[in-house]
């Protein structure tokens, strides 16, 4: 049985994704500070607005929904469960792998398999368990990793992380390079961003939503919101108290330490409210989200292939060309168009084509719908 709740929430976080995102896909972002190509009022409330309600809060929403569906799934294998869930895991890697080095380098899905082996030795963890180890190790590393970044601020004062020349080399080959240039800027990239120790800060930072996610699973928070509101309300004022205290930091002083513990503590904190939220929001709103958050995989990646190809040199070429009003006008209307194409499609269909090609690589052909 599905739970609409959960459908939901999976589909606002593919909108929140999508407004992080289309920055990336249209400006060199990784490399420079949005902020630069701002041209007025409007462009810097954007992305003001992008920071504080959208910035690292949607990745971990989507963790907290992989680990939920990872025990739901536990819950309906019976014992080869161990081996259904691994080839999920590989097909998950194939999926990211082409992601990443043939349509977009910013994918999450091959971290998202590698990490999702580390939930084999707490598939028999109570849930208890499960949520002492996701909030410590949550804690010890946001906020631990948080006081060394104000150790080296003390020491080193605020530091420049941009890269305008490597900026201007992704605007060339992005707007107007071959589709060979395309590829090596794509790996590039993903290199810069992929490093060893990137890797092992990745995996403190996913898997304790993993684990919350699962926990959450168990103790059946959204199969009977009723008798765990009381539980969800706690959650759910306690994170968007936390959330909003650490996300409004740079506001009030800008530097790399509050920068940092925006994202490595408020994003987070965001994204559990996200999800206990939703317990509370009218029927018609979960309606309104719940289709294309049932096709999720397919339309993450779909946004992908739209994006990409509306602003790097084998579509339109707009890569650099556009200021983040314009980029975000265009998630606006890539989202809206995948709502209604995902209502349509399930009026004829049970789960979207890509759901329908993950589910037969990890069952078979006994289960594909």
């Amino acid at each position: 049985m599905r739970i609409s709740i959960i459908d939901a929430v999976r589909g606002l976080a593919l909108f929140g994704i999508l407004l992080v995102n289309v920055l990336d896909f249209s400006l060199p972002t990784m490399y420079v500070d949005a902020t630069v190509f701002a041209k007025d009022g409007m462009d810097r409330f954007l992305l003001a607005f992008v920071d504080i309600f959208a910035q690292a809060s949607f990745y971990p929403l989507f963790s907290l929904l992989f680990g939920w569906g990872a025990w739901i799934m536990l819950d309906k294998g019976g014992e080869r469960f161990r081996v259904t869930f691994l080839r999920r895991l590989l097909a998950l890697l194939l999926f990211g792998m082409i992601h990443a080095f043939f349509i977009w380098h910013g994918d999450i899905l091959i971290g998202y398999a590698i990490v999702g082996l580390l939930l084999f030795p707490f598939f028999q963890a109570s849930a208890k368990t499960l949520r002492n180890w996701a909030l410590s190790l949550w804690s010890g590393w946001a906020f631990g990793s948080t006081v060394l970044m104000w150790l080296m601020w003390k020491i080193s004062g605020d530091v420049d992380f941009s890269q305008p020349t490597l900026a201007q080399q992704a605007i060339a080959n992005y707007q107007q390079g071959t589709w060979e240039q395309i590829f090596m800027q794509r790996l590039d990239d993903w290199l810069y961003v992929n490093s060893l120790t990137q890797a092992f800060i990745f995996i403190l930072t996913i898997l304790p939503f993993f684990l919350f996610g699962a926990y959450i699973a168990k103790e059946k928070w959204f199969h009977d919101v009723n008798r765990h509101r009381a539980t969800i309300q706690k959650w759910c004022i306690g994170s968007l108290i936390v959330g909003m205290v650490f996300k409004w930091l740079p506001y009030v002083e800008k530097n790399i330490v509050t920068e940092y513990a925006q994202d490595m503590i408020g994003g987070p904190a965001l994204a559990l409210f996200y999800l206990t939220a939703f317990s509370f929001v009218p029927a018609n709103v979960i309606r309104f989200f719940a289709s294309v958050g049932k096709m999720a995989f397919t339309n993450y990646l779909m946004q992908s292939v739209v994006c990409t190809t509306i602003f790097y040199s084998y579509g339109f070429g707009l890569y650099g060309k556009v200021t983040p009003k314009q980029a975000l006008a265009v998630a606006l209307v890539v989202y809206v168009i995948q709502i209604c194409w995902s209502h349509w499609w399930l009026k004829k269909h049970d789960i979207g084509p890509l759901e329908r090609v993950w589910r037969w690589m990890t069952y078979g052909k006994k289960k594909t719908t």
